[in-house]
């Protein structure tokens, strides 16, 4: 009898510090929405990079992400957008990761049902990026294997019709 594997995601202490780049990338088979997962420096007594390390490959797990030298797998629609806040589903049972500042083509995009590719580093950002900061940073996460990814797109919310009156009342 094999017993199924347990995925731990990380606390919310660790999450707290996730942090969120995000873009459109435009090419001749249609744009795809941009999302990067990383998280700031140590900056608190305990942290450390092989904390911060064990935590991001844990939430890769959770996420079933895989390595860049592959295609990105589609991990099912993990993505919420509800009055333009954007949440990311991440495999906890009663959390869900809120992302920032997403913007109007971003969101369009997403609501739309275009995909999202999510890419994830283990190795913590540099403080004040810019985005020739954060290309030259993947590209050396790709190169040292320190980086994930995958597809993903939005939930889609199925409503019922209620009906608000007295049975019998219309």
């Amino acid at each position: 009898m094999t017993v199924p594997p347990i995925n731990i995601t990380p606390s919310l202490a660790f999450l707290t510090d996730v942090t969120f780049s995000h873009g459109m990338h435009h090419s001749t088979t249609g744009p795809v929405a941009q999302l990067l997962m990383t998280h700031n420096p140590p900056r608190r007594p305990g942290e450390t990079l092989e904390w911060i390390d064990a935590g991001m490959r844990a939430l890769s797990v959770c996420l079933n992400l895989g390595p860049v030298d592959e295609d990105p797998r589609y991990i099912g629609a993990r993505l919420t957008l509800h009055r333009g806040i954007v949440s990311l589903d991440y495999g906890d049972d009663r959390w869900v990761l809120r992302i920032p500042g997403t913007g109007q083509e971003w969101q369009k995009h997403v609501a739309e049902g275009g995909p999202v590719r999510l890419t994830l580093s283990f190795v913590p950002t540099p403080p004040g990026r810019t985005q020739e900061d954060l290309s030259s940073f993947i590209e050396q996460g790709v190169k040292a294997g320190t980086v994930r990814w995958a597809t993903t797109d939005v939930r889609r919310r199925w409503r019922l019709n209620a009906r608000t009156g007295r049975p019998g009342v219309a």
